[in-house]
């Protein structure tokens, strides 16, 4: 398998993740009550966040796996806290820089043996 597919697995399984992330705020901050058409939304994404995040890791072990997803979805979900939840004063320079090193271990995971 190519690099080109691998990363279109991983960039699939961090994007659903960052919907059920998106779509768990939304949910809980809801002043409709928590049984809504959000709670259902999460039930159905839920389950295909780790299938997704099982096909990548049996391309690539858990450790990389792991590694590559969570830092792409840590750092994906801080950028929409910011951008589109607005969360700009939550942010402080520790964590720009936490950002910063997120990236930079991302790049260094793709040089392997």
């Amino acid at each position: 398998m190519n690099k080109l597919e691998i990363w279109f697995y991983i960039l699939g399984s961090v994007s659903l993740a960052l919907l059920a992330n998106s779509v768990s705020l939304i949910w809980a901050t809801n002043k409709g009550g928590k049984f809504s058409i959000w709670l259902l939304l999460l039930v159905i994404i839920s389950p295909f966040v780790f299938i997704t995040f099982g096909l990548v890791t049996s391309k690539l072990g858990l450790s990389t796996g792991s590694a590559i997803i969570d830092s792409l979805l840590t750092i994906s979900t801080i950028l929409v806290g910011l951008f589109v939840f607005k969360e700009w004063g939550n942010v402080s320079a520790y964590q720009y820089a936490g950002m910063l090193l997120a990236v930079s271990g991302i790049i260094l995971m793709q040089f392997h043996r």
